[in-house]
């Protein structure tokens, strides 16, 4: 936008907010908008909408009633000479502006209730006239731009900043109420008995195009031009509506017998059914947006817009008779905007042909009565209740049919059966479909949010979704799968100080390196949207293990409970037993909030455990990446995907393997005996409590939204150095980041209720931080032994201890090379300082050891290579190029000595004896 836009866009809002003016924007000298001659001072909504939609629009000011101004406009040396005369001077101070053609603007205040029409002395020479411009007009306004490039401006001490708007003359006001000499005549004549269907073709005509309205009265006041008389005469006549344009012509004092002459040329040129070509609306200079806002829809015929004011008045010739039942009324009622289509007396839909002849396009009628708007928090579906009626008004049952389903128009048969027919023919569908969406203008609109969590609305409000509702706005609806539906919060807080506390105590529920992850995991929930916000949005799980009988489920269910009150005593809303796409669904709508997933077990079919661990890694690496699984249909198009947005608890009795499955994941082991189980059963019966605490801490948090995103990213960067410094991966510094973030919050909210103390407050987040600092470190243990390298050297010892591989030393005598008595595959060679692998024969021996277990080894043996390289378990070689070796040749002697044998010199790892070797004994045959 540049800066004459900008200024422009500016003095828009200024005149609506500060001077409270009925203000529209326009292009050049038109309005952008329709119904714009009634309307009123514009909303904040609209002028952020103008201000996206028309960035570089001039600036119009209604006239007339809707704003209670008027005004004067003398264009040319004569028009301003004409105006001194006319007033006689008397012209009160008031806003006042020149136009870039060298004319005056001037407005003026009318009485409540006066009606203006607008008054025009057209005068001798080009571009001088004198106009007085009232209802149904607008004049624009500086700083505008004139479509000869210059500027609209305001004179000197002239403008609405400097002075009050006047009163306007009682001269200027009987001119714009028709009291002057030729007044009488005008009167009688307007008197006169007019044919009542031409009236109201006339009156339907203004009321659907305000270009002629505006010609209309003007007609009656003292006549249009030629040219513009031509123009509308034609397009009456063309309609088939002669008694009309008769009517119009004679509103003028200009009507003689050289009128009635022409127009009875204008019909005589018509056909046989008395309609002509219909006079477009781009033939009175209407723009494309102007008749877009008239008609709703453009209607193209190779790249020209053929829309006609015509059309408003083309179904009044001789339409079809309506229907009288009742059933019909709200269609009929409808239809009454929509001009290109209408209901014959037997109620089926019909439309008109090119000259207004109707034809049958249905035989039922449909409207939409409700439109459907579920909004996930990502994309909206949406579906429309529509209901119909069958010819000789047999009801329709209503029904619903989705978005991508309604222009298709199958749903018709679907829904309503065979009797229900669209007319075969060209475009028949479509216009059955056209006429139904354009009965829908005003229907109601209902959106439903199908996810929890964080909403921001329309008016940058915050509210915090959950199944029965919301907190912060009432009437918004939610609507959620039914395993979902317990995610329910309380509306009113009884007592949010004991609520507070209730949650506190849990605390004490079990030893801390249980309790502080899992209630620092609760508030961290709430937080994901402004996390996500700052960019550093949590991406790890918390893993409760334990074995069985631990209490973990109870646990788990006991803290889950602040997000609904009835998880206390009831199942999880997820568990391992669900497929992982349901997982993935639940993770996506339990948007802001905590996900239980429960029961992770050994499972005694490799089949059931391998699909066990195959779902865990899906949910490890759906939260630890925040993304869903993608997916083709079967057009090739993508399917939606269904990324978490809110926190993971996981429960199981085991743990899941891989290095970077276990960096994704926070692990806390809970043993038999550390729950205290009174509390628990006091915890238990203290559900509503722990949902009540969760509504506060949101509460609080709902003025902050806006600022937390930058507040958290400096304190979240800082923790996260802090934490990485006892990490053996970077996910887990900045897990645990996260769940002291979340942890301080909380005691930020209960010491704002006098829960704890500042003091109290310091030494437990000092308690917080060693818990974390511990539960990172073994974390990182786990981290380490799930490293390929690990991994290899560890299967490999075990292989060596069973004798199912063997290593033979290097120097051994000949004698002994048979190894007939030795057991295990041979695997390599070893002395003092190495042992000598044969690369594909050790990588093959520890992958088949490990899919006899059913499991995987997690990379390529290339890539093995490269992280032993990396650990130092292996001397490697570079070539003169820089090329680096892993594998590197080694002399072998012969199993038996001859002098002429060359040696064997195979490719070999050399791993250092150290890697392999535990204690003092090497793992090789002495």
């Amino acid at each position: 936008m540049n800066q004459q836009q900008d200024k422009r866009a500016h003095y828009l809002r200024t005149y609506a907010n500060k001077f409270h003016l009925a203000v529209v924007p326009c292009k050049e000298k038109v309005p952008k908008i329709s119904s714009w001659q009634k309307r009123g001072v514009p909303t904040k909504e609209e002028l952020d909408e103008w201000g996206t939609k028309y960035p570089n629009s001039n600036v119009g000011l209604v006239l007339g009633q809707a704003s209670g101004l008027v005004g004067i406009d003398a264009d040319g040396q004569k028009g301003i000479a004409r105006l001194k005369e006319v007033s006689n001077g008397d012209l009160p101070d008031t806003w006042s502006f020149k136009t870039p053609g060298g004319g005056i603007r001037l407005l003026y205040r009318i009485p409540k209730g006066l009606v203006p029409k607008k008054y025009v002395e057209s005068l001798e020479g080009e571009h001088n006239e004198l106009a007085l411009l009232g209802e149904g007009q607008q004049t624009i306004m500086p700083p505008s731009i004139h479509p000869n490039g210059k500027e609209y401006f305001w004179m000197k001490g002239k403008g609405p900043s400097s002075i009050e708007v006047a009163e306007a003359p009682q001269w200027m006001i009987d001119l714009m109420t028709g009291k002057k000499p030729k007044e009488q005549k005008k009167a009688s004549q307007k008197a006169a008995k007019k044919p009542k269907e031409a009236v109201g073709v006339l009156e339907r005509l203004a009321g659907k195009c305000p270009l002629f309205q505006e010609s209309w009265k003007e007609q009656q006041a003292q006549g249009i031009s030629e040219e513009d008389w031509h123009n509308w005469m034609r397009l009456l006549v063309n309609a088939g509506q002669h008694e009309a344009a008769k009517l119009f012509s004679k509103s003028s004092d200009k009507h003689d017998e050289r009128s009635d002459a022409r127009s009875l040329s204008l019909i005589a040129e018509t056909d046989e059914n008395g309609t002509g070509p219909m006079v477009r609306c781009s033939t009175f200079g209407c723009g494309e947006e102007t008749i877009e806002g008239c008609h709703s829809t453009l209607n193209l015929n190779d790249e020209e817009i053929t829309n006609s004011p015509g059309s408003f008045i083309r179904n009044m010739m001789d339409g079809p008779t309506l229907p009288t039942d009742p059933v019909y009324q709200p269609y009929i009622q409808a239809l009454d905007s929509v001009d290109d289509y209408t209901i014959d007396h037997h109620g089926n839909l019909c439309s008109f042909d090119k000259k207004g002849n109707p034809f049958t396009v249905a035989n039922f009628v449909a409207r939409p009565t409700m439109e459907v708007i579920r909004d996930d928090g990502v994309t909206e579906d949406r579906t429309f209740r529509i209901e119909g009626v069958l010819k000789d008004a047999k009801p329709l049952p209503a029904i619903d049919v989705s978005a991508s389903e309604f222009p298709i128009m199958s749903w018709v048969l679907k829904n309503w059966g065979i009797e229900a027919s669209i007319r075969a023919g060209q475009n028949r569908k479509d216009l059955c479909r056209d006429a139904v969406q354009n009965m829908a203008k005003e229907v109601v609109q209902h959106r439903i949010f199908t996810h929890l969590g964080w909403c921001q609305l329309d008016d940058g409000s915050w509210v915090y979704l959950h199944s029965e509702g919301c907190i912060g706005a009432e009437n918004i609806t939610v609507e959620v799968e039914k395993e979902l539906a317990r995610y329910a919060l309380p509306s009113e807080i009884r007592d949010a100080k004991k609520a507070a506390e209730t949650s506190f105590s849990l605390l004490k529920i079990a030893p801390l390196d249980i309790t502080i992850p899992l209630l620092a995991l609760v508030y961290l929930s709430p937080l994901v949207e402004v996390l996500r916000k700052a960019g550093i949005e949590p991406n790890f799980i918390l893993w409760l293990h334990g074995l069985t009988g631990s209490r973990k489920t109870s646990l788990s269910l006991a803290f889950l409970a602040h997000f609904g009150a009835e998880f206390i005593s009831k199942n999880p809303p997820a568990s391992f037993k669900d497929t992982a796409n349901a997982l993935e669904k639940r993770s996506f709508v339990t948007k802001d909030t905590l996900l239980l997933i429960d029961d992770y077990h050994p499972e005694a079919s490799r089949y059931e455990a391998q699909k066990m661990a195959q779902t865990a890694q899906r949910i490890l690496r759906m939260f630890g990446d925040r993304i869903g699984r993608g997916r083709l249909k079967s057009t090739t198009e993508f399917q939606k995907t269904y990324a978490p947005r809110g926190m993971g608890l996981v429960t199981g009795e085991d743990l899941p393997q891989g290095q970077s499955s276990v960096a994704r994941f926070i692990g806390a082991e809970i043993k038999s005996g550390d729950v205290d189980l009174k509390m628990l059963t006091k915890i238990q019966n203290d559900g509503l409590l722990l949902s009540e605490a969760m509504v506060g801490y949101i509460k609080w948090l709902m003025p902050k939204m806006d600022d937390l995103p930058e507040i958290l990213l400096e304190q979240f960067q800082e923790k996260r150095e802090q934490f990485q410094k006892n990490a053996a991966h970077g996910r887990l510094g900045e897990a645990a980041a996260w769940l002291y973030l979340a942890y301080d919050l909380m005691l930020g909210y209960m010491e704002s209720l006098d829960v704890t103390s500042s003091d109290e407050v310091k030494e437990m987040l000092g308690e917080a931080e060693d818990v974390l600092v511990s539960l990172v470190q073994k974390q990182g243990g786990q981290v380490n032994q799930e490293r390929p390298e690990q991994i290899f050297t560890r299967i490999l010892g075990e292989l060596l201890s069973m004798s199912k591989v063997r290593i033979d030393p290097i120097k051994k005598s000949t004698s002994h090379y048979e190894f007939d008595s030795i057991a295990g595959e041979h695997i390599g060679w070893s002395d003092e300082t190495f042992y000598y692998l044969l690369p594909d024969a050790t990588y093959n021996a520890v992958v088949k050891f490990l899919a006899s277990r059913g499991e995987a080894f997690p990379v390529k043996d290339r890539t093995l290579w490269k992280n032993l390289e990396h650990a130092n378990m292996i001397q490697v070689e570079k070539d003169s190029e820089g090329n680096v070796h892993r594998c590197i040749k080694k002399n072998i002697p012969k199993r038996r000595a001859n002098p002429k044998e060359k040696p064997l010199r195979p490719r070999v790892l050399h791993v250092y004896r150290n890697v392999l070797d535990s204690d003092d004994e090497g793992r090789v045959a002495q």
